[in-house]
């Protein structure tokens, strides 16, 4: 019989690892100016707001203050407003 303590160390490290980088704060996403954007870079911020929020989602998960947990949802909502700010002034743009 192997043994298979190695193995279950490894997993657990693995685990371990992997539930702490859930818990980092999740920087925020850059916004292109909706002057100048074109539409690549709308459909990248529109991905790094979505993996932004996803990001947020699981960091409030993790076992962390009521201050983190509470400035994290205001940010959340900052993102989300300053991206539909972003959306509307490019399409008013683009709208002629």
């Amino acid at each position: 019989m192997r043994n298979r303590a190695p193995f279950i160390a490894a997993l657990a490290f693995a685990a371990f690892s992997s539930a702490s980088l859930a818990c980092d704060r999740p920087p925020k996403p850059a916004l292109p100016d909706p002057a100048t954007a074109v539409t690549p870079q709308m459909i990248k911020a529109k991905n790094d707001v979505k993996s932004f929020l996803a990001a947020a989602e699981v960091y409030l998960k993790c076992n962390i203050t009521t201050k983190q947990h509470n400035t994290m949802v205001d940010e959340m909502h900052t993102i989300a407003d300053d991206f539909n700010k972003v959306v509307r002034a490019y399409k008013a743009r683009m709208s002629g």
